[in-house]
């Protein structure tokens, strides 16, 4: 009688092992629970190209092309080169002041595409 018991704990806790151990490697565009706003890179463009939000906002680039893709601001300390492989994504919060009383405007562009641009306007 202890020798069942003893096998079916064991089993029991192998099976939890188990399925505890299965990573779901699906790629979600959708970037979790953060609330954020999305910019899809395609193969040369950026979609949507301009983005107007609040101070304080966050943006995900998400790359949906099939080769990775650099991008950096214009004056290249805003948002530093990040290059982002195909089906993964780059979080980027600009770093302002929720206190700023004027529009800021982030130009950013693919180093690989240079005719792919966009830019990230941010309101007070």
């Amino acid at each position: 009688m202890k020798k069942n018991r003893l096998f079916y704990f064991i089993l029991a806790m192998i099976v939890v092992a188990v399925y505890a151990c299965n990573k779901d490697n699906t790629y979600n565009p959708q970037g979790g629970q953060l609330p954020t706003h999305y910019i899809e890179i395609g193969d040369s463009s950026f979609t949507p190209n301009i983005v107007t939000e609040a101070n304080g906002s966050s943006f995900t680039f998400l790359n949906h092309s099939g080769i990775a893709h650099s991008i950096v601001s214009d004056d290249t300390f805003t948002m530093a080169k990040v290059t982002i492989q195909p089906d993964s994504f780059y979080y980027f919060k600009p770093d302002t002041t929720a206190a700023t009383p004027i529009q800021i405007q982030i130009p950013y562009h693919c180093v690989e595409h240079p005719t792919a641009r966009g830019v990230i306007i941010l309101n007070p």
